[in-house]
């Protein structure tokens, strides 16, 4: 609507004659007296300088209607300058986000058509492994054509939608990036490659939230709607892991070691509440005098009612999310909101420390995420009774696991300075070091304690039967080597693998007391590792426990930064979190496909093979392959059968390469073997059950042989 118009002053009038005078009319001159110039009187001077102060009056007033958007008092069109047309166009171009957003809608469209291109493409061509033949076979003019379409569609909504509503752009270059990052990465497993996907999308995401010209409307997701994308993320990352793991499982993937043993012992605790095994140490023994997991008792019930090996694999899964429930709550009391609260749910969700360490069979580490987030949670907000309870359930994990708690409770004692509350802190860490010491001490005289801590900290002993005060002494002596133990090569994978995601967030806090939550990190899995290198590999259970104490430091760090970190920073981790999660695990997808492969028979390969392992009567002495163990443990007497259990009598020849001549060892103790034909001694045992009179009774051939002793056959006879 044009502003109405200022009411313009009236020109001054000219100054009016003297009363006095009589103006007479003006007398013809000569030709002669023309031509000299005419002497102006006093009145007409003053009649023109008034005409041109009003003409003046009249070019000021135009001029400031201009200047106010007001057209001119003239019946003439105004004329449009240069200057003119590129204001026009800078509004323009401004109304549909360019430049501003010129880089912004771009990724949103390369990426989101760079993913389709990568999908359409991934059965056949590897866009990084076949990257030439990928390109040529790539039809990249119509994913331009639809790039262009989609960039031109972003533009027209931008211009339509209010200012405050315009993320649009933002939010789809980031889903975009992730959308490619998933498809390029999908079943790649590639540790590096996916390092490097992290560190790049991160630089274009961090960018995008840095465009947003409001951050509230990604604040004023409801924590509720905030919770439910969680709970529904963490139950389709759990029906992942339990999906793949038990394909991996039915397509004999899993091992005596560590799923076969943790089989048996759970059959004979459901039997007679007892841990005993025999194919853990290859003799009657309970589990128990290797580690102190008591806490396996909590699945006794479970186990009771589904008495399958898949069932544990199953709990291993929803005991690995178990822990998102108190994470989400200790991030909503630090004031995480909405998609900031989200992603930080997805950075425990996605989490390689927590998904990674399932792939490995079954162990009581897997009780960890759950118990020390509730832990966490507990002393987070300060409830007494609710700490109690979880440093004792964790305590039982297993013997080195109290170290969780000394640690958690003297953080605890440092942080609540001037409260009686800090008291449980220093009272939880004595009972939890002392307990410690007296469980290891009792291994270590009646069980298998001396070889775990030997096996484990034999890099800081000199003493192998010094225990961990032999441990204890060493460090303090010569702290230099204890330092040189932090960081090795083979362990800095490991290091990027678990801190990357992280955003090495944990380190980037004043407050030293802080750093008591790191400590199992750098004890159990750097230091530790640094000899013992499956407690610095991403895929053993090492890291369950202290990567869950990092994603709490992780918190109260933030917690402690301006609110433009609080809130861009959560949405950074959770998306490295994915990226790399994907990136590295996906790929287990094949153990169900390859189950699934109707080309290859795999079901009925599969279920062949089960059936032969399963007609074996359950009161029989078995002896069998590493692979096969797992499904046939749910016995009382199962045995592995391996290089161990073979004498070799000319074992300077085999080293020359002549054929290994030898029999079996304590052959007379199994009444069923079940061996694979491909194994190298399967020579050598078919020789010595001729002798002893073992006969095949079933095979797959070329695969797989079951063989039975006489001796059994004769006691069925009877």
């Amino acid at each position: 609507m044009s502003k109405s118009k200022k009411k313009r002053p009236a020109a001054k009038p000219a100054a009016p004659a003297e009363d006095k005078k009589e103006i007479k009319a003006p007398v013809e001159e000569s030709p002669e007296k023309k031509k000299a110039p005419e002497k102006k009187e006093a009145p007409e001077i003053e009649e023109e300088a008034a005409a041109e102060a009003a003409a003046e009056t009249e070019e000021n007033l135009a001029a400031e209607a201009l200047a106010e958007g007001e057209a001119p008092d003239t019946e003439e069109e105004p004329k449009l300058s240069l200057k003119d047309l590129i204001g026009k166009a800078k509004g323009f171009l401004d109304d549909i986000g360019i430049p501003d957003m010129l880089l912004v809608r771009f990724v949103a469209v390369y990426f989101m058509f760079a993913g389709f291109l990568v999908s359409a493409m991934r059965d056949t061509l590897s866009p990084v492994e076949r990257w030439q033949d990928f390109i040529k076979e790539a039809s990249l003019g119509k994913y331009v054509m639809l790039g262009l379409v989609a960039f031109i569609l972003l533009t027209v909504i931008y211009d339509l939608i209010p200012k405050r509503f315009r993320i649009v752009d933002q939010s789809l270059a980031i889903a975009s990036v992730l959308f490619f990052d998933i498809q390029a990465l999908w079943r790649i497993n590639k540790s590096y490659v996916s390092i490097a996907f992290v560190v790049v999308s991160l630089v274009f995401i961090y960018y995008c939230l840095g465009k947003l010209p409001s951050k509230k409307l990604y604040k004023k997701v409801p924590w509720w709607a905030s919770g439910i994308v969680v709970l529904i993320a963490a139950g389709l990352v759990c029906f992942f892991v339990a999906l793949t793991t038990v394909y991996r499982h039915k397509t004999f993937g899993t091992a005596c070691h560590d799923f076969g043993l943790f089989v048996q012992m759970y059959h004979s605790l459901t039997e007679n509440l007892t841990a005993v095994t025999t194919c853990e140490r290859d003799y009657t023994v309970s589990h128990f005098l290797v580690h102190a997991s008591y806490i396996f008792y909590a699945l006794v019930p479970v186990y009771k009612l589904f008495p399958y090996a898949e069932t544990l694999l199953v709990c291993q899964a929803i005991l690995a999310m178990g822990g998102i429930v108190p994470m989400f709550l200790i991030a909503k009391r630090h004031n995480f909101k909405g998609v900031s609260l989200i992603f930080m749910g997805f950075a425990y969700v996605f989490c390689i420390g927590l998904i990674a360490p399932c792939y490995y069979e079954f162990h009581e580490n897997a009780f960890l995420p759950t118990l020390l987030m509730w832990l966490l949670w507990a002393v987070d907000g300060k409830k007494i009774i609710p700490f109690y309870i979880f440093s004792v359930l964790t305590c039982i994990v297993k013997e080195d696991a109290p170290l969780y708690i000394v640690c958690i409770a003297m953080y605890m004692f440092f942080r609540d300075k001037g409260s009686v509350k800090r008291l449980h802190g220093i009272i939880m860490a004595a009972l939890a070091g002392s307990y410690m010491i007296i469980i290891t001490n009792y291994l270590t005289k009646n069980g298998d304690g001396q070889m775990m801590t030997s096996s484990r900290f034999g890099n800081l002993m000199i003493d192998p039967e010094g225990g961990f005060a032999e441990v204890i002494k060493n460090v303090l002596a010569d702290p230099a080597y204890f330092f040189s133990l932090l960081i090795q090569e083979h362990s800095m994978e490991f290091f990027i693998q678990v801190m990357l995601p992280l955003l090495f967030l944990p380190f980037f806090t004043k407050k030293i007391h802080r750093f008591l939550l790191m400590l199992p990190f750098v004890i159990m899995n750097m230091v530790i590792g640094a000899g013992y290198g499956y407690a610095c590999s991403i895929g053993y259970q090492y890291i369950f426990g202290p990567v869950c104490l990092l994603l709490y430091m992780c918190i109260i760090n933030l917690d402690d930064m301006g609110a433009a970190k609080k809130h861009d920073l959560p949405i950074l981790m959770g998306s490295a979190a994915m990226i790399l999660t994907i990136g590295t695990q996906s790929h287990n997808i094949g153990s169900y496909e390859s189950y699934k492969n109707e080309e290859e028979n795999g079901a009925k390969y599969y279920s062949t093979l089960e059936s032969m392992i399963q007609s074996v009567p359950e009161d029989a002495s078995l002896a069998i392959d590493t692979w096969l163990l797992p499904h046939a443990a749910n016995r009382d007497r199962v045995y592995l059968f391996d290089n161990g259990d073979i004498e070799i009598y000319n074992p300077d020849q085999v080293a020359e390469g002549e054929a290994a001549i030898g029999t079996v060892k304590d052959i007379q103790k199994y009444d069923f073997f079940i061996l694979s034909e491909n194994w190298e001694n399967y020579g050598i045992c078919t020789q010595a059950f001729e002798q002893y009179g073992i006969t095949m009774i079933d095979e797959i051939p070329g695969r797989i042989a079951l063989f039975r002793s006489s001796a059994y056959a004769a006691d069925e006879l009877t």
